[in-house]
């Protein structure tokens, strides 16, 4: 409902990561729903961010591959999510993988350590895409196909740490089961919006992605359905 509210064409970029139906504890939203209901709830989440952003605006989605509740086969939410991507008139412009170390060990299949940001673009041949900005250090200085002192781009595959709960305990966040990392947050808004931009995410949660856009000089719209992340996100934007 409040995405209905934002005027079209008036956000650059959108990053967001949804319930992935792994009965977390969000407070309102019931984190236990069929395979249908995630599909309607990403089908029009899809649909009226491609109505807010502008022209030239990204939307980068964060899901993960999930084990199905009762056989335990694995669901790829991002397969999932592109179709429907697709269907809303998103092209993917990567697929990019986040690694991590920490998580879940299950004894009867390999242990998952990456999940899916999908980076989805209105026009193909148009978009916000600030590559000096992101780049990170030569692995090799002797390297002919780039100078080193530039750096190189950063691939699809990214690692950072989750935010553990040990973390969550020390920055006072442990109302919130669910935390992005700081940083790539940053790599994603320096890389896909400028200075002045307004930066929404859907399902804001903890309010990383506005405490982030507040430093890099953007502005902001976060929509939450539970109130009480409100205040979690007030004392970080006002602390951190």
């Amino acid at each position: 409902k409040e995405l209905k509210k934002l005027d079209s064409k008036s956000v650059r970029l959108a990053v967001t990561s949804p319930p992935y139906n792994l009965r977390k504890d969000y407070g309102l939203y019931m984190d236990n729903v069929g395979i249908d209901d995630w599909k309607a709830l990403i089908k029009n989440t899809l649909s009226e961010v491609h109505r807010v952003l502008t022209d030239d605006g990204s939307f980068f989605l964060n899901v993960s591959p999930i084990p199905d509740k009762k056989t335990k086969e694995i669901i790829p939410l991002d397969s999932i999510a592109w179709e429907l991507g697709r269907e809303a008139g998103f092209y993917l412009r990567n697929k990019i993988v986040w690694h991590f170390n920490n998580m879940q060990n299950p004894t009867k299949r390999l242990a998952g350590r990456w999940e899916a940001v999908l980076w989805f673009v209105k026009d193909l041949n148009n978009y916000v895409f600030n590559l000096e900005d992101v780049k990170i250090p030569c692995i090799t200085k002797n390297d002919k196909r780039f100078k080193a002192e530039s750096g190189r781009n950063p691939t699809d595959v990214w690692f950072f740490h989750r935010v553990n709960n040990m973390t969550k305990k020390k920055l006072g966040l442990t109302s919130h089961p669910c935390i992005y990392p700081n940083e790539m947050i940053e790599r994603i808004i320096k890389m896909s919006s400028n200075e002045g931009d307004w930066v929404l995410d859907p399902f804001v949660g903890s309010g990383t992605t506005m405490l982030v856009a507040k430093k890099l000089n953007r502005h902001s719209i976060g929509i939450e359905i539970n109130k009480e992340y409100g205040d979690l996100i007030n004392q970080r934007l006002l602390k951190e």
